[in-house]
């Protein structure tokens, strides 16, 4: 009895998908450097601008949405330094996965402390000097370090937050780690605190984009 016609390939027949193609993700990673990577610091400066005008009694809640949007912005860092350290797979490929965790973040942050001249920076994330200066500023930066208890507390999703009493008011931002643990992290509601957030969010943005955009520029031939 003669086999019947197989209308659905064996297994051993299907092809896997081709990889992305180059420009498409050139265009992913363009479109990531001008705005995913953006939108943190378009967000804090809209923030920080109503911040002060705003009655006290949401400064709280503003405050939280500038930390939010901060520690998004560490954690685009910590992407795109990991992405471009290690070229294993593509730099977009890294950048799709979901955003780094805590221990990502203290891996870059060693690093950093570990390292005293930029060009080591350029090196270990195998860039030319036209990001020398965002390299430099990175390693002038002290307060990488701060950031491991709110981006551990953002580790499952978004941080619950209250706002403890006192001169000045505490926001206390209470989330879980991936393994599911308590984590929290507390930020004076005053002025200066406030501030810095959002001058942080800036440092992170402006490297993240500078890192990435000297990667685009080397890899198609582009001058910055």
């Amino acid at each position: 009895m003669p086999e019947p016609d197989r209308t659905d390939p064996a297994p051993e027949d299907i092809e896997a998908p081709p990889p992305s193609r180059p420009r498409e993700e050139v265009a992913f990673l363009r479109a990531y450097e001008s705005t995913t990577a953006w939108k943190p610091q378009v967000v804090a400066d809209n923030v920080l601008t109503g911040i002060f005008l705003a009655d006290t009694t949401y400064r709280g809640s503003l405050a939280a949405l500038l930390l939010q949007e901060s520690v998004e912005a560490a954690r685009r860092l910590a992407a795109v330094w990991h992405a471009l350290a290690d070229r294993s797979m593509t730099v977009a490929r890294r950048l799709e996965a979901p955003l780094p965790g805590a221990a990502q973040w203290t891996a870059m942050a060693s690093a950093v402390g570990l390292t005293e001249d930029p060009r080591d920076v350029l090196r270990m994330l195998g860039l030319d000097e036209s990001a020398e200066e965002s390299a430099t500023e990175l390693l002038e930066f002290g307060g990488l370090t701060w950031y491991t208890d709110p981006i551990r507390a953002a580790e499952a999703g978004p941080p619950a937050l209250t706002v403890a009493s006192g001169q000045p008011a505490t926001l206390v931002w209470s989330g879980h780690d991936a393994a599911g643990a308590p984590a929290e992290a507390y930020v004076l509601l005053e002025d200066e605190a406030v501030i810095a957030l959002a001058d942080a969010t800036g440092d992170f943005v402006t490297w993240t984009r500078d890192f990435l955009g000297a990667y685009i520029d080397a890899r198609t031939g582009a001058n910055r």
